[in-house]
């Protein structure tokens, strides 16, 4: 069952994965929105939870 899920699931979605936590994915944040400063870009984030 699990790789059914795991095959239907993105590779950026760690929510009940196995190897990844809510750790994995703030960093991953924090090095996108630090990256736009330094750029001096725009940077719109959405978060979506269903």
């Amino acid at each position: 069952m699990k790789d059914s899920i795991n095959a239907q699931l993105r590779e950026q979605q760690a929510g009940f994965r196995n190897d990844r936590s809510c750790t994995d994915q703030i960093v991953t944040l924090r090095i996108i929105v630090e990256q736009s400063i330094e750029w001096n870009s725009s940077l719109y984030i959405n978060f979506i939870d269903y």
